[in-house]
C-alpha cells in the first residue's frame, strides 16, 4: 500500500496562452514556444492567483480596485508540474490520483502526454494513471487548468445553473469579481489499499439514554486484495471503548457495527460539553498484519425537530432540540475566510471559529453560493460546539431564482450532493442539508417569482430523495427561507404566515430621515415580530478604520460615495442617512472616524434589538442567524460583525451579550 501526499513534492507554474502547451510539450516545438508566464515557484494547495501574487506579477487584489487588474488571469491556461522521482512509489503497482479539489476543469498530463480529464470543483476525482508511474524512472506530472467556465455572478438566472463553481467568486454585494483556479485540497497519488480501501459512510447515533451510543461503518475494498478481516474500534484517548472484528465476505463491501457503548453526549456551544471520539478501521491481511488503516473523529448527538409553541399546523417545525435539551439557534452566515478560498488556511479557520465560539454561537449557516466547507472547518466546528447549516451549490440570482430542472443539471447536483454526504456527513456538529439560498417560484411551471420553493420542484425533490436514503439523520429543508413568505412584512403579523423567513438588510425600508428616527421603527417591526425562524438578518457598518487604511484605493476614502465605495460596497453605503444627522467638519480623518464610529453603533444596535427581540420569544421563535459574520474581502461597509482583519466591530460585542445572556 502507499499513499503519496503531493503537496510535499516541489512544484512549478507556467501559464500558456491556451493551448499553447500542447504544442510546447511536444519536443520538436518545445525551445520555440515558451509560456507566457514562468516558470514560477509553486505549491500545492494553492490558487494560481495567489502565486502570480508572490511572484509580483498581479497586485493585491484586496487593495482598492486592484482586482479589475487581475481579471485576465481567467483567460490563460495554467500548468502545475512536478517531478516524481524514482523510488517514491512501489514499482509495478496500479496508480489512482485521488483529488477532491481541483477549480474547476482541464487535464492530467504523464510525460507531456494527456493521462485524463477532469472537470468540477466540488466533486471529488479519482483518476487511474495505470503503471506508467511505477517503472522506476523518473516522470513529469502536470496538472494543467483550462480557462474557468462562464458562471452567473449574483444577477442571472438559476435556473440555468450548470456548472456549480462557486458563484461569489464571480462577484456578490460582498465580493468583486476574482475568480480562482487551482488547487483547493491536497490530492494525492494511491495504490495497493490505500487506492481500493475506503470509508463510504459513519452513522453515529445517542440512545435516548444520553448514555450510550451506536455506530455504523460501511466500507468498500477493492479487487484483488488480500484483506481477510475488517476491524473498528472507538477510542477515548488511547482507552478503547469498544471493538468489532470481522472476516471479509470477499463481497467487496462491509458494514460494521457497534451498539449500546457508553458515551458522553456533544452539546452544542452553551448547552453543554463538545465530547469527541476517535474511530480507528483497519483491513489486515491472511497474517493479520494491516494493509489499510484510517481513523476518524465522531461526536454523540440526537436531533429533534419540533414545532415551535403556537405554529401554524401547516408549518415545518422549526424548535431544534438536542439530546432533550431545547436549544435557540443563534450564529451567523457563513461564507469562506479568504475571497480565494484555495489559500485559506487551518489558522484562518481557527481564528475565526474561536471568534464565533466566544461570541456565544451555536449554528453557522454555510451559504449556497460558497463551498463545501473545508475538513478542518468541520473539525473545529465539532471541537467548538458550533451546528453547521450546509447548503448545497445553489443560490438566487435576482432575476430568477428557480433551481434547474434538466436531468442532467439534477444529475449533476446529485453526484455533488452524495459527495458531500461521504465526505462531511459523519461530523458530529453537521445539523442539516439545505437545497441552497433563497430559492423561489411562482409556483409550479412558473420560474419567476418570490414564493420560497418546496421539495415538490423536480431538482430539490430528487435531492431530498437522495438524502433521506443515503443521510436519513439529517434534516433536510428545500431552501431558506421556507414557507408561505420570503420575507416578514409587519402588516401581516398574527397571520400565521412568517415561518423561516429573510430579511431585512438595513434600515432602507424604514421610515424616517435619520438613524435615530429609523432605529425606533426597526424597533417596532421587532416588537412585533411573529416569525417562527430569522434565518438572514442584516445591517450595515463601516469596517474599522485600521482596515480602510490599509486596503482602501488610495484618495477615494471619503466620501463614501465613490468609484471605490461602489466597488463592492454599493448596497451597504449610509451616506445619506449620516449627511442628514451629522454635520461635517470637512476634515476627512475626523469625518471618516465619526462616519466610522456612527454607523458601526447603529449596526451593533440594531443588530441587538432584532435579536434580543427574537431570543426572548423563545420557544415561539427557534432561532436568529445575521448576514453575515466575517467578510473575506476588504469591504469598506457591509453586514458583517467581524471585518477583513478579524477585527470584530461594537456589533459582535453586542450580539455576543445577546448569545450569552449578559
Amino acid at each position: 500500500m502507499a499513499r503519496l501526499d503531493l503537496s510535499a513534492l516541489d512544484w512549478q507554474l507556467t501559464g500558456w496562452r491556451p493551448f499553447t502547451w500542447r504544442l510546447a510539450k511536444r519536443i520538436e516545438h518545445a525551445a520555440a514556444l515558451p509560456p507566457d508566464i514562468g516558470p514560477l515557484p509553486a505549491r500545492i494547495p494553492a490558487s494560481v492567483q495567489q502565486l502570480l501574487l508572490e511572484a509580483g506579477l498581479i497586485p493585491d487584489w484586496n487593495v482598492g480596485m486592484n482586482s479589475l487588474t487581475c481579471e485576465w488571469v481567467e483567460h490563460r491556461h495554467w500548468d502545475f508540474s512536478a517531478q516524481l522521482e524514482p523510488g517514491l512509489l512501489p514499482e509495478g503497482e496500479e496508480i489512482f490520483l485521488d483529488a477532491p479539489g481541483l477549480d474547476y476543469s482541464g487535464w492530467i498530463l504523464v510525460d507531456g502526454t494527456e493521462a485524463a480529464r477532469f472537470e468540477g470543483a466540488l466533486v471529488p476525482h479519482r483518476i487511474a494513471l495505470g503503471k506508467r508511474l511505477t517503472d522506476g524512472q523518473p516522470h513529469l506530472l502536470s496538472i494543467i487548468f483550462e480557462e474557468p467556465p462562464r458562471e452567473q455572478a449574483q444577477y442571472g438566472y438559476t435556473s440555468l445553473s450548470r456548472y456549480f463553481k462557486p458563484r461569489y467568486n464571480y462577484s456578490w454585494d460582498w465580493c468583486p469579481r476574482i475568480v480562482p483556479i487551482g488547487v483547493w485540497e491536497p490530492p494525492a497519488l494511491l495504490s495497493g489499499s490505500d487506492a481500493f480501501c475506503a470509508v463510504t459512510g459513519i452513522t453515529a447515533r445517542l440512545s435516548k439514554d444520553n448514555k450510550t451510543g451506536t455506530l455504523a461503518m460501511s466500507l468498500k475494498y477493492g479487487p484483488g486484495e488480500d484483506v481477510q478481516t475488517l476491524s473498528l474500534g472507538v477510542y477515548d484517548g488511547d482507552a478503547e471503548l469498544a471493538s468489532v472484528t470481522q472476516a471479509a465476505d470477499g463481497s467487496g463491501q462491509a458494514e460494521l457495527i457497534l451498539t449500546a457503548y457508553p458515551v458522553e453526549p456533544w452539546y452544542p456551544n452553551g448547552a453543554g460539553s463538545q465530547k469527541c471520539y476517535t474511530l480507528r478501521v483497519a483491513a489486515q491481511d491472511g497474517q493479520g498484519i494491516p494493509c489499510w488503516t484510517v481513523s476518524r473523529r465522531v461526536g454523540f448527538k440526537r436531533v429533534e425537530w419540533r414545532p415551535c409553541e403556537g405554529a401554524p399546523a401547516d408549518a415545518a417545525p422549526w424548535l431544534c432540540v438536542v439530546n432533550d435539551t431545547p436549544v435557540f439557534l443563534q450564529g451567523v452566515n457563513w461564507v469562506p475566510p479568504k475571497a480565494v478560498y484555495h489559500d485559506a488556511t487551518r489558522e484562518d479557520y481557527a481564528r475565526l471559529i474561536h471568534l464565533y465560539r466566544d461570541m456565544g454561537v451555536n449554528v453557522l449557516r454555510v451559504w449556497g453560493g460558497g463551498i463545501l466547507e473545508k475538513p478542518e472547518f468541520y473539525e473545529l466546528c465539532d471541537e467548538a460546539g458550533i451546528l453547521v447549516w450546509q447548503e448545497l451549490p445553489l443560490s438566487s440570482s435576482g432575476i430568477e431564482n428557480c433551481p434547474p430542472d434538466t436531468p442532467e443539471a439534477i444529475a449533476a447536483l446529485e453526484r455533488i450532493t452524495m459527495s458531500y454526504v461521504q465526505r462531511r456527513a459523519h461530523h458530529v456538529s453537521l445539523l442539516l442539508w439545505s437545497g441552497g439560498n433563497e430559492l423561489t417560484w411562482g409556483g409550479p411551471n412558473e420560474k419567476t417569482g418570490i414564493l420560497p420553493l418546496d421539495d415538490s420542484h423536480p431538482c430539490l425533490a430528487a435531492l431530498k430523495t437522495l438524502l433521506e436514503t443515503h443521510d436519513p439523520d439529517h434534516r433536510f429543508i428545500a431552501t431558506s427561507p421556507t414557507g408561505p413568505r420570503f420575507y416578514a412584512e409587519a402588516k401581516e403579523y398574527g397571520q400565521g404566515l412568517h415561518h423561516d423567513v429573510h430579511g431585512p438588510w438595513g434600515l432602507s425600508s424604514f421610515e424616517g430621515n435619520t438613524f435615530s428616527e429609523r432605529l425606533a421603527a426597526w424597533r417596532a417591526y421587532w416588537e412585533g415580530d411573529d416569525a417562527l425562524f430569522r434565518s438572514e438578518v442584516g445591517m450595515p457598518g463601516a469596517a474599522t478604520q485600521d482596515c480602510l487604511v490599509r486596503f482602501a484605493e488610495p484618495g477615494l476614502v471619503w466620501p463614501p460615495e465613490g468609484r471605490y465605495w461602489m466597488h463592492t460596497a454599493a448596497w451597504w453605503t449610509q451616506w445619506e442617512l449620516f449627511k442628514s444627522g451629522t454635520p461635517l467638519s470637512e476634515n476627512t480623518e475626523t469625518d471618516l472616524a465619526a462616519y466610522i464610529a456612527e454607523t458601526q453603533a447603529v449596526q451593533a444596535e440594531a443588530y441587538a434589538i432584532a435579536a434580543r427581540t427574537c431570543k426572548r420569544r423563545f420557544p415561539r421563535c427557534g432561532g436568529f442567524i445575521i448576514w453575515m459574520g466575517h467578510d473575506c474581502f476588504p469591504c469598506p461597509a457591509n453586514n458583517a460583525v467581524i471585518d477583513f482583519l478579524c477585527a470584530p466591530k461594537p456589533a459582535y460585542y453586542a450580539l455576543q451579550q445577546v448569545f450569552k445572556g449578559e
